[in-house]
C-alpha cells in the first residue's frame, strides 16, 4: 500500500543513518570490551535489542549485555556491571530491572549497559534479563528479511496509537511482542486484521503452548521460555485500544495513526462549557513526587488513584472519571457527580424485635438528624454525614485511603474543589480527564 510505504520511507534509517548507527554501536562495543576484560573474569559482550535484531526505528537505544560466568556471585555482578558501566558512559544513571544497570548516552544516542549471566538454556535462568539474549538471537534467525519493515510499522502504529513500551508508564506492546506478531502472522496489515479475532484471554504462541497457564488480559507464549508470557505487562485497555485502533486503521488507512498532531490542551472555556453541560464538578489532589523510578512510581500512582476513587465511593460519592498527571509534583482529579451531598443520610439499623435494637435507638435517639422510624420491621433514621463535602473528606481522610506506599510517606496534600481547580496551570491534568478523542482524531 502506497500509504504504508511512505510511513516506512519516514521511520527506516537511512543508509547514511544506518551506517552512523553502527559505527557507534562498534565503537561502544569495542569500549566495554576492554573495559570487561579488565575484570580478569572471563566476561562476554554483546549487542542485544532492536539494533541487533535490525528492527529498530530511526533513533534507536543501543543494548549492550555484559555476560558474566555463572560462577559469579549476584552481589560481584551487580558491583563489578555497574562499575563497568559507569567507567564507559561519563554522563550516566544508575537504573533498576531485576537488578541494576547502566543507562547513558553514547554519540548521542541512549544506551543500556546491562550486566547477565551467560547461561546455556532459559531452564537455568538466574535473572529475568538472561533471556534477553535468547530473544535477539531467535527472533535474528526466525524473522524474515522482508518482514523487518513490517515490524517497523507495526511498531511506529503502536508509538502513534500510545500502546507502545512494556515499561510500567504504558503497560502496552514491548518490542519483542511486536516481532512475535509479526513472525506469527506475517506482516503488518495481517496483525492488525487478526487482532479482530482476539478477546481478553487469548493465547498465542510460536513454538507450541506452553504448560503454565496465565491469568493475564493477552498471553503469547515466550517462544525461548514456554512458561513465560511475553505481553505479561500489556493491560485491558492498551490490548482493547490496539484492536479498536488496528478496525479503524482498516477500515480509513491515514498517517495521523503513525504520526497523529500534537494533541494541545483545551481551553478553560471549552472545559467550562463541558463541565456545564454535565452538571458534573471537579476534585483535585496535588501530592509530593516522591524519589522514584518510573517503573515503580506508576504503579503507585495509578494504586493511589483507585484508593482516592474509593475512599470518595465508601462516602456515597459518585465518582464519573479520574485521572492522573507526572510532573513535578502527583496530581490526581476527579469527575463528581456531587461536590457537596446532602447533610443527612439514610442509616438503615437492624430489626424491631431483636435485643440491641433498644442501643440503635438510645444512639440514633441523640444523634439522628430525625427520630428513628419503621420500615419494613427494621429501624431508620436520618444520619449526619461526617463530611458532606468532598474536599473536606479528602483533608481529614486521606490517611484512611489505600494509597502508593511511597506515596503515603508524603501525605501532605493540596486540595482543590469547584471552581479553585480551573486554573491554566491545571488545564494539561483536566484535559487528559476530558479529552477523551484517539490519537489519530486530533
Amino acid at each position: 500500500m502506497v500509504l504504508e510505504d511512505d510511513v516506512l520511507k519516514k521511520i527506516s534509517p537511512t543508509p547514511e543513518r544506518r551506517k552512523a548507527i553502527q559505527g557507534s554501536v562498534n565503537s561502544l562495543l569495542a569500549r566495554t570490551k576492554e573495559e570487561a576484560d579488565k575484570e580478569g573474569l572471563g566476561l562476554r559482550v554483546s549487542l542485544v535489542g532492536s539494533v541487533a535484531k535490525d528492527t529498530f526505528l530511526r533513533e534507536p537505544d543501543i543494548d549492550i549485555f555484559i555476560l558474566f560466568p555463572e560462577t559469579v556471585s549476584r552481589d560481584r555482578l551487580e558491583a563489578v556491571g555497574l562499575a563497568i558501566g559507569k567507567r564507559i558512559l561519563r554522563v550516566h544513571e544508575e537504573r533498576y530491572a531485576e537488578h541494576p544497570y547502566v543507562h547513558g548516552e553514547w554519540d548521542g544516542l541512549e544506551v543500556d549497559l546491562v550486566p547477565c549471566y551467560q547461561i546455556s538454556d532459559t531452564a537455568l535462568l538466574r535473572s529475568a534479563v538472561d533471556r534477553t539474549p535468547f530473544h535477539t538471537k531467535y527472533v535474528q534467525s526466525h524473522l524474515r528479511e522482508e518482514q523487518k519493515g513490517e515490524v517497523r510499522l507495526l511498531k511506529q502504529f503502536a508509538k502513534g496509537i500510545g500502546v507502545y513500551g512494556a515499561e510500567a508508564k504504558v503497560q502496552g506492546f514491548s518490542g519483542y511482542l511486536l516481532e512475535l506478531l509479526v513472525m506469527k502472522y506475517g506482516n503488518f496489515r495481517e496483525v492488525l486484521e487478526a487482532s479482530a479475532a482476539w478477546t481478553r484471554g487469548t493465547a498465542l504462541s510460536l513454538e507450541g503452548e506452553g504448560t503454565k497457564k496465565f491469568d493475564e488480559p493477552f498471553i503469547f507464549y515466550d517462544p525461548v521460555d514456554n512458561k513465560r508470557n511475553v505481553a505479561s505487562a500489556l493491560s485491558p485497555n492498551c490490548l482493547a485500544l490496539f484492536i479498536f485502533a488496528s478496525q479503524a486503521y482498516l477500515k480509513g488507512p491515514s498517517e495521523l495513526f503513525f504520526f497523529p498532531r500534537q494533541r494541545k490542551p483545551l481551553e478553560l472555556d471549552v472545559i467550562r462549557s463541558m463541565l456545564d453541560e454535565r452538571g458534573s464538578g471537579l476534585l483535585l489532589v496535588r501530592m509530593e513526587r516522591p524519589a522514584l523510578i518510573d517503573d515503580n512510581l506508576y504503579p503507585q500512582v495509578r494504586r493511589s488513584l483507585d484508593g482516592i476513587c474509593a475512599l470518595l465511593s465508601s462516602h456515597d460519592f459518585r465518582v464519573i472519571d479520574g485521572a492522573y498527571h507526572v510532573a513535578e509534583d502527583l496530581s490526581f482529579v476527579l469527575e463528581l457527580e456531587e461536590l457537596v451531598l446532602s447533610r443527612g443520610r439514610r442509616h438503615s439499623g437492624p430489626p424491631a424485635w431483636i435485643e440491641n435494637a433498644s442501643s440503635f435507638l438510645e444512639r440514633w435517639g441523640k444523634k439522628g438528624l430525625s427520630r428513628p422510624f419503621l420500615e419494613g420491621g427494621h429501624w431508620m433514621v436520618v444520619a449526619p454525614r461526617d463530611h458532606p463535602s468532598a474536599d473536606d473528606l479528602i483533608k481529614v481522610k486521606l490517611y484512611t485511603a489505600a494509597l502508593g506506599s511511597d506515596i503515603r510517606k508524603h501525605m501532605a496534600a493540596e486540595v482543590l474543589m469547584g471552581a479553585e481547580v480551573l486554573t491554566e496551570e491545571n488545564r494539561p491534568l483536566l484535559s487528559a480527564l476530558l479529552d477523551k478523542r484517539m490519537s489519530w482524531e486530533v
